[in-house]
């Protein structure tokens, strides 16, 4: 997924070819992680794995809302597991798909693994999604190439750290119902 691209985000800075494709790319990227981990997605853990002749479980860690014959992407449980795969059978904490024939037992999936649903929105067409990830890359670009929070040599008073809280409080108002609450503390 490419919320931002790097010839965009060139242009908005205004920097045209003077640095690297690959620095402009990092922030990019940085910027797209950042406002990822913050949007509501349909995505669950999984926590572990099996798989018993052509049956693959997969165990999520909180109660799942997909259903039979729905489409997932899994991601981070190993190479048998992971891919695109339709459900053929759904429990509370667990969904299995079909899979090449063979046996591993139920085990762990550390760190977790991901399955999304692919039907879900795509990100990359919603405009506040991709202006909110636009000022993020500035917000980075700016703090790494500039000299906010030292105190210039006018004696002036230095400015705010752009990259805390605050770079995420600007871009609220444009993310809105697309945020996931669900990991905020009242």
């Amino acid at each position: 997924m490419a919320l931002i691209t790097i010839s965009e985000l060139k242009a908005v800075l205004g920097i045209g070819d003077i640095y690297a494709d690959a620095v402009v790319q990092e922030v990019a990227d940085a910027a797209e992680n950042i406002l990822l981990s913050l949007l509501v997605k349909n995505q669950y853990s999984i926590v572990a794995r099996e798989r018993v002749g052509t049956v693959a479980t997969l165990y999520t860690d909180r109660v799942n809302d997909f259903y039979v014959g729905q489409t997932l992407t899994v991601d981070g449980c190993g190479a048998h597991f992971n891919g695109t795969h339709t459900i053929t059978k759904r429990t509370d904490y667990s969904f299995s798909f079909a899979i090449v024939t063979g046996t591993n037992p139920k085990q762990a999936v550390v760190p977790y693994g991901f399955a999304n649903d692919v039907e879900f929105v795509d990100l990359e067409t919603v405009p506040e999604i991709h202006e909110a990830c636009l000022a993020i890359a500035c917000d980075i670009w700016i703090t790494r190439t500039g000299t906010l929070g030292q105190q210039g040599v006018d004696f002036q008073s230095p400015a705010p750290y752009r990259l805390g809280r605050s770079m995420l409080t600007r871009v609220s108002g444009l993310l809105g119902k697309h945020l996931d609450t669900r990991g905020y503390l009242g």
